[in-house]
């Protein structure tokens, strides 16, 4: 019945700064911008994932339950694109870390928004 999930949707007060962020900080390319009175935003790519980064009416200012969902981004290691991000001004809330349960590692960051992003790989 379900194929895949098309996309993952981040809402944001300031879609453009919060936009910019991953651009910059992450790296992250444009696929399409959108600036429609009722439906305005970013479309980034992911490897082969679309991340939208829109304005919403209901979202405003730092996300008040951070927690409660996690974005994964598969990576080759998530020690290297540790150092590499750290260089660029991330703030980490948690170092590169072995999993529990399975043989791969985290890192885990918060965005300019304060929404949790964690990098999934190898050592």
């Amino acid at each position: 019945m379900y194929k895949n999930i098309s996309a993952v949707l981040i809402w944001s007060g300031d879609y453009r700064k919060l936009a910019s962020w991953y651009r910059e900080k992450l790296g992250l390319k444009t696929i399409e911008e959108i600036t429609h009175p009722q439906d305005s935003g970013v479309g980034l790519a992911v490897g082969t994932s679309y991340l939208w980064i829109g304005k919403h009416s209901k979202v405003t200012g730092k996300s008040k339950d951070p927690y409660r969902i996690m974005v994964n981004f598969t990576v080759q290691s998530a020690s290297d694109v540790y150092e590499k991000l750290v260089k660029r001004g991330v703030v980490f809330i948690a170092k590169p870390f072995k999993a529990p349960t399975f043989d791969k590692y985290f890192a885990t960051f918060k965005d300019l928004d304060g929404n949790i992003i964690q990098l999934i790989g190898d050592k």
